[in-house]
């Protein structure tokens, strides 16, 4: 029998956006999810910094934005910032885009998101999300 992935602590975040910002939210304590695609436990640190899902504005009509998605978006811009994670006991587990890409499906459709329009999403981040992979902070420290 096969985990599904889940929500191991609550989403508590602030909307830190500013003048005409949106959607710039920051963690107020760490959030915690398993991933049955890397059968991990990964931990976002409280005080991470994301904008929910960046999706360009020519696109929403195609991808508009969901609530259950936030979750899904903040691990997914944590794995892309660091192109993996840290496990609990301090291991630094290497993630590629496309495992990064498939925890954000599996946490959007367990958060609620119907399979279709996680789908949707899914393959839209595999067309244009090398952009925001190639200019992360773990790229310019030579962790790809």
């Amino acid at each position: 029998m096969s985990r599904e992935a889940c929500f191991l602590s609550e989403f508590r975040v602030a909307d830190i956006s500013e003048g005409r910002e949106i959607n710039k939210l920051e963690l107020l304590e760490p959030f915690q999810v398993y991933s049955a695609h890397l059968d991990s436990i990964i931990t976002v640190p409280s005080g991470f910094k994301f904008d929910g899902e960046s999706i360009p504005l020519a696109l929403q009509w195609l991808v508009p934005p969901f609530g259950q998605s936030k979750r899904g978006a903040c691990v997914h811009d944590y794995l892309y910032r660091n192109h993996g994670f840290h496990t609990m006991t301090g291991v630094r587990i290497p993630v590629s885009r496309a495992d990064a890409d498939a925890v954000y499906h599996e946490l959007i459709v367990a958060k609620g998101l119907p399979k279709w329009r996680a789908t949707v999403r899914y393959y839209t981040l595999r067309a244009v999300g090398f952009i925001a992979w190639n200019n992360s902070p773990a790229k310019k420290q030579g962790y790809a």
